[in-house]
Formats: structure tokens, sequence, C-alpha cells
């Protein structure tokens, strides 16, 4: 560890993933070691835990400290230093730049910046030469497209049956991309590289019922071989919004019925349409004061179609349901989210 410049101080922390330790015991014994040997040293974990992106940032630790963590796998163990970490500010400022509908819902723009990993698998963003696409077929308030957009995804796509979506999507995705290609300037005029480039970016997003997918296919008039490169990642409907007493078995039974009749038709058309490429949307479940109704029919509309789930993750690491979907919900959230990945049958 080397000590800050001029003030020959260390900030330090310590992680551990896989493996539970006693981070703050343990730090405090490198602490007094590096005392011992005349060095002005701090220790950033206060208690036995992670330091998490804020502390981390506030520390400065990836300018002028050091974070060393033990990450344990199945076959190795391994020590590793944090150079970055996420840039909490930048999540916040894109969350709360958009228009706002808490009727609607919002995604958290890192939960969908997930999605999007998931769908895309290990597809390279920067390809030129067949760029990767984005399409979310109830775009709502744009966070998708967004995100898409922030990853470097030069294709986006979105379209929503409501009108006033469709309108606060076209501003959130606008405002957006003029701020970018802001900063994107300011950097190049003082001599760096940006690390997005927006001058072959498209978008386009329309007023469409996600039910008539084929509509959707022929108006975007997506570059080269419709549907071939392009992702479907998006929040689906999730159901009539409901105060917590309002929700009941009989209720959430209802709302399953109605879903998936809209779901039936929605992924006849992906079918009709010979959709080929990942999906990966979010569904809802109800939480009846502690027990839970998922919508379970899903499962069996997605095979009816000729699509099927994958796992999100590998099996080994028992994060997924018995499905292989993952579930988010925070806390005191009556609708929860289940993720779940599909593809077309082989």
């Amino acid at each position: 560890m080397n000590s800050q410049k001029g003030t020959g101080k260390i900030d330090f922390a310590l992680g551990s993933y896989g493996v539970e330790f006693r981070l703050s015991d343990i730090g405090l014994r490198i602490k007094k070691t590096m005392q011992d040997t005349g060095s002005s040293i701090r220790l950033a974990n206060v208690k036995n835990e992670n330091i998490n992106a804020a502390s981390f940032k506030k520390e400065k630790l990836a300018k002028t400290g050091h974070e060393y963590s033990i990450i344990q796998m199945p076959d190795n163990c391994y020590i590793g230093r944090t150079l970055a970490c996420q840039d909490i500010d930048a999540y916040a400022k894109r969350d709360t730049a958009k228009s706002r509908d808490m009727i609607t819902g919002m995604m958290p723009p890192k939960l969908v910046q997930m999605m999007i990993n998931m769908a895309i698998g290990g597809q390279r963003v920067s390809n030129t030469t067949n760029p990767l696409s984005i399409y979310d077929p109830f775009c709502g308030l744009g966070t998708t497209l967004i995100e898409a957009a922030n990853m470097g995804i030069t294709r986006v796509y979105g379209s929503d049956l409501s009108p006033e979506m469709v309108r606060s999507t076209e501003m959130s995705l606008a405002e957006y991309i003029a701020e970018e290609r802001v900063w994107q300037e300011r950097i190049t005029r003082v001599g760096g590289t940006p690390n997005k480039n927006f001058s072959d970016f498209q978008s386009r997003v329309l007023q469409i019922d996600a039910r008539d997918i084929s509509t959707a296919k022929n108006k975007l008039e997506i570059p080269g071989t419709p549907f071939t490169n392009i992702a479907i990642v998006s929040e689906g409907y999730l159901g009539e919004i409901m105060r917590p007493h309002e929700i009941t078995l009989d209720r959430a039974k209802e709302e399953r019925r109605k879903l998936g009749r809209m779901y039936d038709e929605f992924f006849a058309g992906l079918s009709r349409a010979k959709f080929c490429n990942s999906i990966v949307m979010t569904f809802p479940f109800w939480n009846l004061n502690g027990t839970y109704s998922y919508f379970i029919e899903i499962y069996d509309i997605i095979d009816k179609h000729g699509f099927e789930v994958v796992s999100l993750l590998p099996w080994e690491m028992k994060l997924n349901t018995m499905k292989g979907s993952l579930l988010y919900r925070r806390e005191n959230q009556t609708v929860g989210r289940e993720i779940i990945k599909i593809v077309a049958k082989k």
C-alpha cells in the first residue's frame, strides 16, 4: 500500500465475497501492524461487512486509497484490488431525470442494466457491422432505451399502447442523448477519447399494442434482417395497481387470468413474427401478507408458442427459482417482479 501523496496517510478497506470474514477485526490487526512500522493508516470498514459504493466514492479509494477483497469461487480463492465502482450519482441522475409516473411504476436503472446484460450475453456492444438492437414493447417511461444507450447500444426501439408513454419515452431519451453528446464533445475538445459514440445512434418509439408485434416488426424498420440481431428487454404489464389492503388471493387470481389472455396474444405474435433472439422480461408476483401468488400461467404460455425459459444464472449458484428465473421485490412492495429469460425453441 502506498500513502496518499503529500500526506503519508494510507486509507484502505477490505471486502469478502463467497466467504465470511470479520473484516473490521482483520482490518484493525492490519492497521496495528502497519502503525508499528511507523505508517499512518485508516480503515474505512466501520463494521464487519463490505463497504458500499457510496463509501468507496466518499473515501476516494479509487484515487487515494485501496480496497482489497477475498473472492471465494468453487475451485479457487482470489485476492483482488478494486479499481473502480458503480457511479451511483449517474444512476440517480438518470433515474430522477425521467418523466415521473408513480402509477405506472419505474424499474430501477441498475435492474434494467442487468437485464440487458442477461439478454445480450457475450455479444459485443461495439459491433459496427451488425450492431446490437434493443426493443422494448412496453417502453413506459423509456428506462430500457436510456440504459441501452448508456451502455453503448446504438439501436434502441420502443413501443407502447399509451400515447402518453410514447411521448414520455421520446422526451426522456432525447434529453439523455442531448446531454451525453455535450459531454462527449467536451471530452474530445480536451484531447480525451469518449467512451460512447452517438454519431450513428438510431431510435424509434411508436404507439403500438404489444399484442400486435408483427405491426411493430414492420413499422420499426429495423436495419438488416428484421428481428435477427435484436433482443427484447422489457418490464411487461404488471396488472392493475392495487393498494396493500386491496390485494386478496381472488384478486390476484383474476389478474393472472387477465394477464394470461394478454400474454397469450403477445407470444403468439412473436411466434408469427419468427422472433429468434433473446427475451428478458419481468412478470408480476403478489405479496399477500407474506404469502405469494405467482403468475405461473406464463410458463405454459411461453411453451405453447414455441419458446422456452433458460436459467439466468448457473444452477450451482442456487440463486434461481426452480424455473430458472430471479425474483426482485423491494421491501414493503406488494407487487414484485419475476425476471425470466426466454429463447425460441431449437
